[in-house]
């Protein structure tokens, strides 16, 4: 009794955002972290029933079509560890994540580890903590678009009175002074320039692109 009062106090302690709760859970989430991954090596995707190429859903995600690994292994694996800012669930005031688990219950699933997938289903307590982190992914892409939004218009505002004069200098059509005596600092209209994304590939074949691209002397 002592020792589950002492542990009570600690748990309490770490879980209020000290430095005692964050490396609890550094520690839980390090050791779990190989398992998950060496779970996920092991099924995807040699180990569906379906094996690659064959398995569809494989082939959607391995191409890009749509969706990712990460999305792939939610729904054939598992879900993994449930975080909350960057934390795991952390306990009520009853010193348990859910109703369901013991007060102070060290186990991986009572602080958000979640070893079902969405194809065979997940149990309540699971679904209500990847809910609570969906809930925040969902506040969290709400406030960075407002704020995205907010930078670009500001930035739009601030360059309006800016121009590409005919001399290719940078000038503001208030006054008339000059921002950039050469744009984009070398004078390349990005929209007419063409990218080279592969250089090891056309170095490699320089000889058959000279060859293609030198002129020839017409007699």
């Amino acid at each position: 009794a002592a020792f589950r009062q002492l542990l009570a106090e600690k748990l309490t302690e770490a879980d209020k955002g000290d430095e005692a709760g964050a490396a609890l859970d550094s520690a839980m989430k390090q050791a779990l972290l190989p398992l998950a991954s060496e779970v996920g090596a092991a099924c995807l995707p040699s180990g569906m029933a379906v094996p690659f190429p064959r398995n569809q859903f494989a082939i959607m995600t391995q191409t890009g079509a749509k969706g990712s690994q990460v999305n792939f292994s939610q729904i054939a694996v598992m879900l993994g560890q449930q975080e909350l800012e960057g934390r795991r669930v952390p306990i009520g005031p009853s010193g348990a994540t859910a109703p369901c688990f013991a007060p102070f219950e060290l186990s991986a699933r009572a602080g958000g580890y979640i070893t079902d997938r969405f194809l065979t289903g997940v149990r309540p307590p699971e679904f209500y903590f990847h809910c609570m982190a969906g809930r925040e992914g969902l506040v969290d892409t709400a406030v960075k678009t407002s704020r995205s939004g907010y930078l670009q218009r500001c930035l739009i505002k601030h360059l309006e009175p800016l121009q590409v004069a005919y001399d290719h200098t940078v000038r503001n059509v208030v006054d008339g002074s000059v921002v950039s005596f050469v744009a984009g600092e070398d004078g390349l209209d990005p929209t007419r320039v063409a990218f080279f994304g592969n250089q090891p590939f056309l170095a490699a074949n320089a000889h058959a692109l000279r060859a293609k691209w030198t002129p020839r002397h017409v007699p």
